[in-house]
């Protein structure tokens, strides 16, 4: 083997180093990050109006509607 044998083969594994580094360093899958869960939040329970009072609570009861209290005892505001 001559020498420019030899340097025809070094130029070729030059050249085959320099495609192999440039497809696996170049050319490197881009990780992808992972989802991650997300957490949900914890349901709060909504406070629940409390009636106080109500018809039976008043000094004169309720109109016929049910809904509205007498303001005295013949109920002239109903």
């Amino acid at each position: 083997m001559n020498i420019t044998e030899v340097f025809i083969v070094f130029l070729l594994l030059v050249i085959i180093y320099t495609l192999f580094h440039s497809v696996f360093i170049i050319f490197k899958p881009v990780p992808v990050p992972t989802p991650q869960p997300q957490p949900y939040p914890v349901p709060v329970p909504v406070p629940t109006q409390q009636l106080i009072g109500g018809c039976a609570g008043t000094r004169y009861g309720c109109c016929p509607n049910g809904v509205t209290p007498k303001t005295n005892q013949i109920g002239s505001n109903c």
